[in-house]
């Protein structure tokens, strides 16, 4: 085959010539199938067209239409009752199983909508709104992308729209409900615990009654309650039978919407493996939360990174490890101790284990005369009296804690932009030791385990009695893994 060029002396008609050379060139690359979405009864937006300009000239080659895997939006929401860093776990449980989703076939364009924040059972600051709060109020959300596709309801909202025009703003139908409970008896009869799910009839009135993150605009086209237990790899079982039950109209919509409702039920597949840690690395705390920690740290504690050992990089994918896990575990903190000592609820849930003021107190005071530290820093619930009490008991030291500004600046941070404040702080101390059981404790462990402390001076937890330090129950470690 000749392939046609114009001569020297032949007249150029400009863009005609062009698209025949094009065309011809085209002519002799390998063959490709191209991948359009198939006919949907809503209107797409352009990018779930995925063919590229090569299918211009390709389409006249009897190129091949085939279907593509549908859109995915995986929403969940969590029991009301659950606190704020449990979420954050069911968040790394959702975003692993999502990774993996993406590796299977009619789910590789599965994105997580991300559940908004409202009210919490542990914020208690009335005055202000506290409702529907995004996700990037208090994390870096271009960094929780680095590790899978995930978008925040606003985000959401607006894909939406676009996918189904203007007129579905005031609307949003999600395909499919499923509302997870525990089995009332876990167990076989020989006592193993067996991964499994299983439908049962929805109680009277509670599709009705549910309001999907507290918005009155979600409809559901189809409800499920289940019986559920196992890890999040059991709910692509569940999405693949369900899938086999749906009408081959449904099946080729070219999106498709599923919510996954009391998501907490859901287990880790490997807890504590590199994916959970690659997903919880991603996990930064949103910019203007972290210059809040660190102007505190710089004028209450004299306390900053670049002295310290815990410089981050610039993104969470450009850490690794050296193979030496002492080389890697160099940080130093600042020159305090943060204490984590959770009170309320605790106080009668977990009596049995959360020491009282006084015997946290001597404890703390212990550690700081044997570090030579002269300062503690305390995140806690406690009332203004037990923190003036604990002041007390600790009169020849430094007792800190991290209060807002003014009622404009806690209007922003939100409780729980105070909390991540805390838990910043406490990241970055030379030592810690927190409550036993306690999820705001484990996040800390996390943090200060990607920046690199030692285990010694992260994983401690205060006992019921200062006179049983050696042998109280104690707090898991887990090590990261990369």
């Amino acid at each position: 085959m000749k392939l046609w060029v114009p001569s020297s002396g032949q007249t150029h008609s400009g863009f005609p010539n062009y698209i025949q050379l094009a065309s011809w060139l085209l002519l002799l690359l390998p063959r490709v199938d191209c991948a359009r979405a198939v006919q949907s009864t809503h209107v797409t937006r352009p990018e779930d067209d995925v063919c590229d300009w090569r299918d211009l000239f390709l389409l006249a080659y009897h190129c091949e239409q085939r279907p593509v895997d549908p859109v995915l939006y995986l929403l969940y929401d969590v029991n009301p009752s659950e606190g704020f860093n449990l979420r954050r776990d069911v968040y790394i449980r959702m975003a692993v199983l999502v990774k993996y989703l993406r590796t299977k076939p009619g789910y590789r364009r599965t994105k997580l909508v991300l559940p908004p924040w409202s009210n919490l059972v542990h914020w208690r600051s009335h005055t202000i709104d506290q409702s529907q709060l995004m996700w990037s109020q208090f994390f870096d959300l271009p960094s929780l992308k680095l590790y899978t596709d995930v978008l925040d309801l606003d985000e959401f909202f607006e894909a939406y729209r676009g996918r189904y025009g203007s007129s579905s703003a005031d609307v949003v139908e999600v395909d499919e409900v499923y509302k997870l409970r525990h089995f009332d008896n876990m167990f076989e009869q020989d006592g193993a615990f067996v991964d499994k799910f299983e439908e049962h009839v929805c109680p009277k009135g509670e599709i009705a009654a549910w309001h999907f993150f507290g918005y009155s605009n979600f409809t559901a086209r189809d409800f499920s309650c289940l019986h559920f237990q196992g890890s999040a790899l059991l709910l692509h079982r569940l999405l693949q039978a369900k899938r086999h039950q749906r009408p081959a109209t449904v099946e080729r919509r070219a999106a498709r919407t599923v919510l996954v409702l009391n998501a907490e039920i859901v287990l880790h597949d490997l807890w504590g493996n590199g994916d959970y840690w690659e997903a919880r690395r991603s996990m930064r705390f949103a910019r203007h939360l972290v210059e809040v920690a660190d102007r505190f740290r710089l004028s209450q504690l004299n306390s900053t990174d670049e002295h310290e050992g815990t410089v981050r990089a610039a993104r969470w994918t450009d850490e690794q490890s050296d193979g030496d896990d002492r080389e890697r575990r160099v940080a130093q903190g600042g020159r305090y101790l943060c204490a984590h000592l959770r009170r309320a609820d605790f106080l009668y849930g977990r009596d049995r284990t959360t020491p009282t003021v006084q015997s946290a107190a001597l404890q703390i005071r212990a550690k700081l005369l044997e570090l030579g530290l002269r300062t503690v820093f305390v995140a806690s619930d406690c009332s203004r009296t037990e923190f003036y009490n604990l002041r007390n008991y600790l009169k020849r030291f430094r007792v800190v804690r991290f209060e807002p500004e003014s009622y404009e600046q806690r209007t922003v941070l939100k409780d729980g932009g105070i909390a991540i404040v805390d838990q910043i702080v406490c990241s970055h101390a030379h030592y810690f030791v927190g409550t036993y059981e306690s999820t705001f404790t484990y996040r800390i462990y996390e943090e200060r385990e990607i920046l690199g402390f030692p285990t010694e001076r992260t994983f401690n937890t205060l006992c019921k009695s200062e006179k049983d330090v050696e042998g109280c129950e104690q707090n898991a470690v887990w090590p990261i893994v990369y």
